[in-house]
């Protein structure tokens, strides 16, 4: 008897990659926030997007605000007392940097 289990094959493949997805990083007081993403909608909202799965959208002059909001709460929510407190090794959020 052996002892090796084969593993299922699906008669039709499962797709390896959905998409395109197009998403701006965002950048919080200069820095690139983690799992934050957004774009602009053709009215001028904009669209900001947590961990890809959540998603609002903002009038722009309010965006800003919720931004910074959203920024803070996944610094807390990581162990960090804001958004841009280090840590031993390294801060929350990277700097931004334009090139």
């Amino acid at each position: 008897m052996s002892e090796v289990i084969q593993f299922p094959t699906p008669e039709e493949p499962e797709d390896l990659l959905i998409g395109p997805y197009t998403a701006f990083k965002v950048q919080v007081e200069g820095r690139v926030i983690p799992r934050l993403t957004g774009y602009p909608q053709a009215d001028g909202r904009v669209s900001l997007i947590v961990d890809g799965r959540f998603e609002a959208d903002f009038p722009a002059d309010v965006a800003r605000q919720a931004a910074w909001l959203i920024a803070n709460a996944l610094a807390v929510a990581e162990g960090y007392s804001h958004l841009a407190a280090p840590n031993k090794d390294q801060p929350f959020a990277p700097i931004g940097v334009r090139m």
